[in-house]
């Protein structure tokens, strides 16, 4: 009987499997060739969880890396963006490189399946299910998942590459299957190595009006980093395909050991880390159907010091790993707080408040907006943008997936990349002052729990959650109208008023809200910071006046604001 898997194939270059909405606001399956040809009627990348968007979109600019390598000019860069995908030119190099390299992109090929090992397995052949497979299964909490019941026993071969190629990105640490051939197995156990390389970083995708900008918006030169003034060198980096098939053991010069945590040779480049391989993966099928996964340990990589590798995150200065490396200076990928909305945040992704310290920033803002402000100089680029930030936060020593962040801005692309470093401090000025009110908030909230007798800390949350939830929205409106950076002292009076009304009008309703025996008030004794014991009167009438008061204090009249703001520019 024929062998039905002897001449399966899904080659990805050719087979649909990358979701995508049109411009036009339908949604198709296509192939990564098509998907080039069509970039320019495309709004964006899809994907059965939002963290395939940020997976996929990774694979694709790895292959204009592939087509253009790294260090190119950047009249070169804007002759593309211009361009775009239809020009004869520009379609050809694709296509070229795309056939050049179709052989590595068969799912199901014999000698080297995309992003697999042939022949992977482990001394007792065992396979894992699908859920393996799928990012969204938390181990015993199947109602968690995107798929239920029949739909684990199998899937497509376009889901199954979907899912390898964020598997590759994402995949949490722990125990995995033991590979035989790995010298790193012990007793059939691959030892945890960490989490797959895109689950290190608080990763920001820029996306532009369609997806042939928003792949160039990401695509970055070495001469990001200056022309000939840099040490740094991205040594032999190439995306995955581009290598020789990899085997169960570790990659040598791609494996990272412990004891070079912080060794940036093992980075390479771009390319590298856009298409690393966190995980040795088999997939199982017949046909074209995919029934199961083997998963085992892949090449470790820890990313400290990684900044100037790893386009697509903000970085941060670690003092601990400073001391814990032993080395004079480490930078650790700045993480998405689940908690904080990401407009909270934008003050670091502008130009002079990133670059605070001299040449040892707390903060480095990814090197793609620094990219970007480079191709802007002197073309002011009013492009209107999607800031899109993607990442993941892992629990139990990072074995499993806890939550996923998915947030993002709409605003216009000078924003991001102009070198007045008011722009900055104005929108740190802005995000403080509204931190500022809800801490208000939340305190009037609390004096009025004090005057009806009640605990403050359900209030003082729940205060909290009202004026972040009120403010997001009205944030991103305002910040979506700045289209350029004069002016920005009237934009910030702006938002004060903005945020003045609303912080008045959220008062207003938790004062509405309260009950009669807090509009009487009572006498509360409470321990100062001295150790001593104070009474005071609290009601709503005089938490009214307390926070009002304080408001005062936040936003001085229009009037006032002016002058001092005269007084400042002066």
């Amino acid at each position: 009987m024929k062998d039905p898997n002897a001449e399966a194939s899904f080659n990805l270059m050719d087979r649909a499997w990358i979701p995508v909405t049109m411009l036009d606001g339908s949604y198709a399956e296509l192939s990564i060739i098509d998907t080039f040809v069509k970039a320019d009627e495309i709004r964006s990348i899809d994907g059965d969880i939002s963290l395939q968007r940020f997976a996929l979109s990774r694979t694709l600019i790895a292959i204009l890396y592939g087509v253009y390598g790294n260090d190119f000019p950047i009249e070169i860069w804007r002759a593309l963006f211009d361009r775009g995908p239809k020009d004869p030119e520009v379609s050809r190099m694709i296509r070229e490189y795309c056939e050049d390299y179709h052989d590595r992109f068969d799912l199901f090929d014999p000698v080297a399946p995309f992003y697999q090992v042939a022949g992977l397995h482990t001394a007792k052949h065992e396979m894992s299910g699908l859920e393996r497979l799928v990012l969204d299964v938390p181990g015993g909490e199947p109602f968690f998942t995107t798929r239920m019941g029949e739909g684990l026993k199998a899937m497509s071969a376009a889901e199954a590459a979907r899912w390898l190629v964020t598997m590759q990105a994402y995949d949490a640490s722990g125990i995995k299957s033991g590979a035989v051939g790995d010298p790193r197995v012990k007793g059939g156990k691959g030892y945890p190595i960490g989490v797959a390389w895109a689950g290190h970083l608080g990763g920001y995708l820029i996306e532009g009006q369609n997806l042939w900008q928003t792949l160039m918006l990401n695509l970055v030169s070495w001469q990001v980093f200056g022309l000939g003034d840099s040490t740094v060198e991205w040594d032999n980096d190439a995306p995955i395909w581009e290598r020789e098939p990899l085997t169960e053991k570790p990659a040598k010069g791609f494996d990272q050991p412990a004891e070079e945590t912080g060794n940036v040779g093992y980075f390479h480049g771009p390319a590298t880390l856009l298409t690393w391989q966190s995980r040795r993966m088999l997939l199982e099928h017949q046909g074209t159907k995919v029934t199961g996964v083997l998963m085992c340990n892949g090449d470790r990589l820890k990313p400290q010091n990684a900044h100037h590798y790893e386009m697509m995150s903000g970085w941060r200065r670690s003092e601990a790993q400073e001391k814990s490396l032993k080395k004079p200076l480490v930078y650790m990928p700045r993480k998405h707080d689940p908690t904080r909305a990401l407009w909270r945040g934008l003050p670091l992704l502008t130009v002079g408040e990133s670059q605070d310290s001299g040449d040892r920033p707390s903060y480095i803002r990814p090197y793609s907006l620094n990219w970007l402000t480079r191709v802007t100089e002197g073309h002011p680029e009013h492009l209107p943008v999607r800031l899109h930030a993607f990442g993941v936060e892992y629990g139990n020593q990072e074995a499993v997936v806890d939550s996923s962040i998915d947030d993002f801005l709409d605003l216009n692309l000078t924003v991001l990349t102009t070198e007045n470093p008011k722009m900055g401090q104005m929108l740190r000025d802005a995000v403080d002052i509204t931190d500022q009110g809800i801490s208000a908030l939340r305190n009037f909230a609390v004096n009025i729990a004090r005057s009806e007798g009640m605990p403050v800390d359900a209030p003082r949350q729940k205060a909290s959650e009202l004026g972040y939830s009120t403010f997001d929205a009205a944030f991103r409106q305002w910040v979506g109208a700045l289209d350029g950076d004069d002016d920005l002292d009237a934009r910030y009076l702006e938002w004060r008023d903005i945020a003045r009304r609303i912080l008045i009008r959220l008062g207003n309703q938790l004062a509405g809200q309260a009950s009669p025996r807090a509009i009487v008030g009572r006498n509360v004794t409470m321990k100062t910071g001295t150790g001593d014991f104070k009474t005071a009167h609290y009601s709503v009438a005089l938490a009214e006046v307390w926070y009002r008061g304080k408001l005062n204090t936040l936003f001085p009249s229009m009037e006032d604001s002016t002058t001092e703001s005269t007084a400042v520019s002066e």
